[in-house]
């Protein structure tokens, strides 16, 4: 990724909001991918829908795990800064 200029990919987390209850975690399909492509992820919650949180997935580069944390915690304070105006 970096080789193109890509320091961190953006996609949904999940098809939907998470599930209610403890029956089930929900669908893997959106993050599976990069599981098995072994690079570092990270989950950012940013709504609601029913009470439910939906959010969505940031995705660095193999051994970016470092980079993936400092781009989590900006995109965090982006957030913050946002949802109190």
């Amino acid at each position: 990724m970096i080789r193109e200029g890509i320091d961190l990919w953006v996609s949904p987390a999940q098809a939907g909001p998470a599930p209610e209850g403890f029956k089930e975690t929900g669908r893997a399909g959106m993050t599976s991918i990069w599981t098995y492509a072994g690079v570092p992820t990270i989950s950012i919650p940013n709504a609601k829908i029913n009470g439910m949180p939906l959010g969505f997935q940031c995705i660095a580069g193999y051994g970016e795990d470092e980079s993936l944390l400092h781009w989590a915690k900006e995109i965090e304070d982006i957030l913050k800064r946002h949802n109190k105006e």
